[in-house]
């Protein structure tokens, strides 16, 4: 990149950030406000107010393509207010080559985002989970009062109370052969070691053909299962704020158990076309403001460019929110809206270039 490239780059990225940082600033005051009313047990007030500065790394995540599109807009705006986009043109710049700065600043937003996403929103939002259930004292009973239920393999499993990933208590596994229940095995606790569920004084009853109920005791037993504290991880967790790689693995657990994983899959597309989507609003920011230069200030542009955020916005809930209830292929429901902004983006480069030509 020339100095001019890095010129446009720094302005954009510094418009981007600060626009993400009002937009994360009024969701953390709207969220606090709203945990703050949810007091229970030892969730403070002081508690409530980490909790959701511990979910703000999500929330600038979901947030970075709008907030790319308006840092884009302002920052461009700007320098078309100060002519500095005008003697660029009359140098003999074209608009694709003031758009090269921008396709390579949208690439390095994107990884930004993709870091945000996979790695550190990941882990506050986990962090924010424990904090919260450890003081209302629930526990991780991901499926309400009745506790957790999963299907693994011919075996389903109940646990009344999960109170960490690696530890079950109250544990029931019901073991079928064909449609016969054939014996339950129950423990108080147990915790995973190597590979492995290790039960404690384990009680299993057994439902022999002829009739009879037999009754077995020991001290502890193995229960290997592909439910493991990965796994447990993901079901506590909203799938939207899981990483890629995991929104992978609990899928596929899903459909080897012969379970619905299609709002897993939504939710690992929509993580894959979030930093397309990044670049893609940065595109758009181009023809907004070339083909504006004189016959819209930026306020004007600012505003075109928020109803675009908006309806890509309602757009991408729209065909999520179809996909789950029509049965939409999840691929084409994610990334349908990013590629046909693209391809808007696209269309209004293509159109300045001919003009400029």
């Amino acid at each position: 990149m020339n100095l001019l490239d890095r010129y446009i780059a720094r302005n954009v990225i510094a418009g981007t950030l600060a626009v993400l940082l009002v937009i994360v600033s009024l969701d953390v005051l709207f969220g606090f406000l709203q945990e703050s009313q949810e007091s229970e047990g030892n969730y403070t007030v002081w508690l409530a107010l980490l909790y959701v500065l511990l979910t703000t790394p999500n929330s600038a995540y979901q947030a970075f393509p709008f907030a790319t599109l308006i840092g884009s807009l302002v920052s461009l705006g700007a320098l078309a207010a100060r002519s500095e986009l005008i003697v660029m043109r009359g140098t003999g710049i074209s608009a694709l080559a003031i758009a090269r700065p921008l396709v390579i600043t949208g690439l390095f937003l994107a990884l930004v985002a993709m870091g945000i996403g996979e790695w550190l929103a990941p882990w506050t939002n986990r962090l924010a989970i424990e904090l919260q259930t450890n003081a209302i004292g629930a526990g991780l009973s991901v499926s309400g009062e009745s506790g957790f239920w999963a299907r693994d393999g011919k075996r389903y499993v109940h646990a009344r109370r999960v109170p960490q990933a690696k530890v079950l208590e109250n544990l029931a596994i019901y073991f079928l052969r064909g449609a016969r229940l054939d014996h339950i095995t129950t423990a108080w606790r147990a915790h995973y070691d190597n590979g492995a569920w290790v039960l404690l004084a384990p009680v299993t009853t057994r439902f022999v053909t002829d009739g009879s109920v037999r009754v077995s005791h020991t001290a502890s037993a193995r229960y290997r299962s592909e439910l493991n504290p990965t796994v447990l991880d993901v079901v506590v967790m909203e799938p939207e704020t899981l990483p890629i790689t995991e929104l992978w693995t609990y899928s596929r657990y899903l459909e080897r158990n012969g379970l619905d994983s299609s709002r897993y899959r939504l939710a690992f597309w929509v993580k894959m076309a979030t930093p397309l989507a990044t670049v893609t609003m940065l595109l758009l920011a181009v023809p907004l403001v070339f083909g504006s230069l004189r016959s819209a200030n930026m306020g004007q542009r600012i505003f075109i460019g928020v109803l675009i955020g908006i309806a890509f916005f309602l757009l991408n809930r729209l065909l999520t929110r179809a996909a789950l209830v029509f049965g939409l292929p999840p691929l084409i429901s994610a990334l349908g809206p990013t590629v046909l902004f693209l391809a808007i983006a696209i269309g209004g480069l293509a159109r300045l270039s001919r003009r400029s030509a």
